[in-house]
C-alpha cells in the first residue's frame, strides 16, 4: 500500500477502550514506501470528530500488542512432533534444536520474524527470552533495524537452572525483566531467591503457569508474578485468585491447540480476569495476531459463548491497560503516554469487531498512524 504525505480522511468504527464509536480523522505525513512504516515514519491524525462520516469508509483500532512470545523459535525450521513436554520442555526438542543453531542463523531467523510482526500489525511485543546474557545480546543484535517501529519487552531467563547471583542481575538490569517456564520446572527454593532479585531491582517475574498440568496457584501468587501465561489447566476458583490478586493472564490459542489444548476464555472473562492475546513459540506459530485472533474466538465458543469485541481488546487494550510494561529496546524518543498508534483497516463489513476478529488479514492494514 502506497500511502501519499498529503492530507487524507477516513471515517468510520474507532476502536476506544469502552468499544467502538462512530469517528471521522484526517490524517497527515506518512510515506511512499510500500512497508506500512515506510523509511520516513508514519503519519499522524491531525484532526479527529466523534460521529463524522466524511473520507475514506475504514476500521480504526489500536496496532497490536503481542503479548507473549519465544522469538528465538524462529530459528527452528524442522516439523515439531511430540507431547508438549518432548517438543519444549526442559532439554526437549526446542532446545536442543537450539543448542545447535549457530548465532548468524538466530539472528537471521530473529530479523525475519520481527518484520513479519511490523507487516501484521504489531507495534508492541512481550518476549520470553532464553539463552542467558548471550540471549538478550542476539536479540538486541537483530532489533537494531526495527527499533523505531517496534517496542520490545525482554524478559530474560537464567542460562541454567541453578542460582548465580552475577548472571541474575546482570540479566535483570539488561532486560525488562524475567520470564521463566512452567512453575515444576523449577526449585521452590531457586524461584524464591529469582523472585527475591527480581523485587529488590523492582523488575516484573512472569511465568508460564498451568499449562499442561494444573499447578499450584499460591505457591505461585507468592512469590509476586507480575503476569501469568496460558493457564490452560487452571480451574475457576484459580482465575478468580488472580482476579483478587491483580494478575493479568496472557493465554495464546494456536500453541495450545498444537498440543490438544483450549484455554477457557469464556471462563476467564466470566472471572473478571482482563485476559490478553499472545502468539506463543516461533516455531508452531507466526506473530500475525489476526490469526491469533480468530483461532481464540473460534475455540471459545467450544466453551461457551463469546463477544468478537472481547477478543479484540485482548489483542489491543488488554495488555496495554492489565500488563502496562515498560521497554528497555524500541523508540529513541521516550514514549509519550499520551499518545497510541492506530492501525487504519480497509472498509468494514458488517460488525466491525467480527470482521477483525474472523475476516481481516495483514494487506488489509492501509497504514499506521500515531495520535
Amino acid at each position: 500500500m502506497h500511502v501519499s504525505e498529503t492530507m487524507r480522511t477516513y471515517s468510520g468504527p474507532f476502536l476506544t477502550q469502552k468499544g467502538f464509536i462512530q469517528a471521522q480523522l484526517s490524517v497527515e505525513g506518512g510515506s511512499e514506501e510500500s512497508d506500512i512504516w515506510g523509511e520516513r515514519g508514519i503519519g499522524s491524525i491531525v484532526d479527529f470528530e466523534e460521529g463524522g462520516a466524511e473520507g475514506i469508509p475504514a476500521i480504526i483500532v489500536p496496532t497490536f500488542y503481542n503479548a507473549h512470545t519465544h522469538t528465538g523459535d524462529s530459528v527452528v525450521k524442522k516439523v515439531p512432533s511430540g507431547t508438549l513436554a518432548e517438543i519444549v520442555g526442559p532439554n526437549g526438542f526446542k532446545h536442543e534444536a537450539l543448542a545447535k543453531a549457530s548465532e548468524k542463523e538466530m539472528i537471521q531467523a530473529l530479523k525475519g520474524y520481527l518484520q513479519d510482526a511490523i507487516d501484521t500489525g504489531i507495534r508492541d511485543i512481550v518476549d520470553f527470552r532464553e539463552g542467558g546474557i548471550d540471549g538478550i545480546r542476539v536479540i538486541r543484535t537483530a532489533f537494531e533495524e526495527f527499533e523505531e517501529r517496534l517496542r520490545l519487552r525482554i524478559m530474560s531467563r537464567p542460562s541454567q537452572k541453578k542460582y548465580d547471583e552475577w548472571e541474575l542481575n546482570k540479566l535483570l538490569s539488561l532486560s525488562d525483566g524475567i520470564g521463566l517456564s512452567s512453575y515444576r520446572d523449577w526449585n521452590e527454593s531457586l524461584l524464591g531467591r529469582i523472585a527475591q532479585a527480581a523485587a529488590k531491582m523492582s523488575k516484573p517475574l512472569s511465568m508460564h503457569c498451568s499449562e499442561d498440568v494444573r499447578e499450584p496457584i499460591d505457591s505461585v501468587i507468592e512469590l509476586g508474578v507480575h503476569h501469568l501465561v496460558h493457564m490452560v489447566e487452571a480451574t475457576q476458583d484459580d482465575f478468580l485468585v488472580c482476579v483478587l490478586e491483580d494478575i493479568p493472564v496472557v493465554v495464546c490459542p494456536r500453541s495450545n491447540m498444537f498440543f490438544g489444548k483450549i484455554p477457557d476464555i469464556p471462563g476467564m472473562l466470566e472471572a473478571g480476569l482482563t485476559p490478553c492475546l499472545g502468539t506463543d513459540n516461533a516455531m508452531l506459530s507466526s506473530p500475525n495476531m489476526f490469526r491469533e485472533m480468530e483461532a481464540a474466538f473460534r475455540i471459545s465458543r467450544f466453551k461457551g459463548e463469546i463477544d468478537p469485541l472481547d477478543i479484540l481488546m485482548m489483542a489491543t487494550w488488554n495488555p496495554r491497560k492489565a500488563l502496562n510494561l515498560p521497554y528497555c529496546i524500541g523508540p529513541s524518543e521516550p514514549r509519550d503516554d499520551s499518545k497510541e498508534d492506530y492501525m487504519i483497516l480497509s472498509q468494514p463489513r458488517g460488525d466491525p469487531a467480527y470482521d477483525v476478529v474472523t475476516r481481516k488479514a495483514p494487506d488489509d492494514v492501509l497504514e499506521i498512524v500515531e495520535w
